[in-house]
């Protein structure tokens, strides 16, 4: 019986030890995006160049840019003021490249919408 309570232990540690590997894992993408974000500096946007050592520069930026700059409604002039010349500019659309985003090889884009000259919907894309 004591044998048995032991063995149930080791198991129900074993289990719990992979539990918290497999979240960890699943996690890691978050974790690290979360550690990694920064203060968006619209100077340091605008001059960004894509170097092995500043990748991640415009993707570590993106949380603050979108959550605390109110950029829904801003003007097609007033976003370029602030991030300067899109990669790819449409009469509805610009999008700015944003780098590899630190998974793997995957690289982002931030995608602003425009209705009247004004924006309408932002989305970050990554793949």
């Amino acid at each position: 019986m004591k044998i048995l309570k032991n063995i149930v232990k080791i198991v129900f540690g074993i289990g719990i030890i992979y539990i918290l590997t497999v979240t960890f894992f699943v996690l890691k993408p978050n974790i690290n995006d979360y550690l990694n974000r920064t203060e968006f500096n619209s100077t340091k946007w605008r001059n960004w160049k894509e170097t092995e050592s500043s990748f991640g520069v415009r993707w570590n930026m993106i949380h603050d840019l979108t959550e605390n700059n109110n950029l829904q409604g801003k003007s097609k002039i007033e976003i370029k003021t602030l991030l300067g010349n899109p990669s790819n500019e449409s009469e509805t659309e610009f999008i700015y490249y944003l780098g590899l985003t630190g998974h793997g090889i995957n690289t982002g884009s931030l995608i602003l919408k425009f209705e009247k000259e004004k924006v309408v919907e932002i989305k970050t894309w990554q793949g």
